[in-house]
């Protein structure tokens, strides 16, 4: 049986350290960081992230509030509105829910956030700095949970390991292949213009695996090698209303460590992301950033 890489406890450490900095920061410096998050519209999916994200930052003493617009507001007008949230001195992190309206290019919408508030780490500047090894950044908090996983149960050096990474959007799998390519991995990337024959190969050499498709049950237990070590980042909804990630059940049997689903990489993603409103907050208000390794929590 795998070695089981759940993402509650080291998510109980990354809140703990975040509440703790916080108290200090208020103590020393009479401040505590501010977070909006901004939904347009109504969505249940969404909401219930929402909901969550609040609750977490409460729990660690931020500041947070949800701000929702209406479905029909025309994107001039959001863009408006949200340049008016960041004259807000108080407020240290913008996040834009998702889906956004049809139509809105996202690009767009995330670049109207500054780079100096994106605590989800998905603004094309910061990207940039992540392509260029900068440390001090709000890195993408799904790709760095993703990571950061992998190094709390063991893997402490990806030198000399062969890396897969299944999927290629910037702020999972092209950000995951950019994390560890700054950990010394050699990554090879797969996509949906990736040939089977292509992928199981791949496949079958990688010591580390990162899935980030949004297809159920993609990868099939048979292409995994038993030495792998596999982080599954999907969480998808069965026609039967069950949890389903993007590697097939009965994975679990065949490799030496996998994430649940869900409980692997959902928990260290949210508390991540006030790890990096802890960053902008001090960043921007201080001059200094806090950064967090998590590996020092372990």
């Amino acid at each position: 049986m795998a070695l089981m890489l759940d993402g509650r406890e080291p998510a109980r450490r990354i809140r703990a350290w975040v509440a703790e900095s916080v108290e200090a920061l208020k103590k020393k410096h009479g401040w505590t960081p501010g977070l909006v998050t901004v939904q347009i519209g109504e969505n249940p999916a969404a909401a219930r992230y929402v909901r969550g994200q609040l609750k977490a930052c409460t729990d660690a003493g931020i500041d947070a509030k949800l701000v929702r617009f209406p479905a029909d507001i025309s994107k001039e007008n959001f863009l408006r509105e949200l340049a008016f949230i960041d004259r807000d001195p108080n407020v240290d992190g913008i996040i834009v829910q998702t889906p956004l309206p049809d139509g809105w290019p996202s690009d767009e919408i995330l670049s109207a956030i500054p780079s100096s508030k994106d605590v989800e780490g998905v603004h094309p500047e910061n990207l940039g700095r992540l392509y260029l090894g900068e440390k001090k950044i709000p890195f993408p908090c799904t790709a760095w949970a993703a990571v950061s996983l992998l190094e709390w149960y063991g893997r402490s050096s990806f030198e000399w390991k062969n890396c897969a990474i299944v999927g290629r959007s910037p702020n999972v799998g092209r950000a995951s292949a950019l994390l560890l390519m700054h950990r010394q991995a050699t990554i090879t990337v797969c996509h949906t213009r990736t040939s089977p024959e292509q992928l199981r190969e791949t496949l079958s050499l990688a010591d580390v695996l990162i899935v980030a498709t949004g297809v159920p049950g993609m990868i099939k237990p048979d292409l995994l090698p038993r030495r792998a070590w596999v982080v599954d980042i999907g969480i998808n909804v069965t026609k039967d209303g069950k949890l389903m990630g993007d590697v097939a059940p009965g994975a679990e049997d065949y490799v030496e460590a996998i994430t649940p689903v869900p409980g692997g990489v959902g928990p260290m993603t949210v508390s991540l992301l006030l790890a990096n409103l802890l960053l902008c907050a001090t960043k921007r208000r201080l001059g200094e950033s806090l950064t967090l390794d998590v590996r020092k929590l372990r």
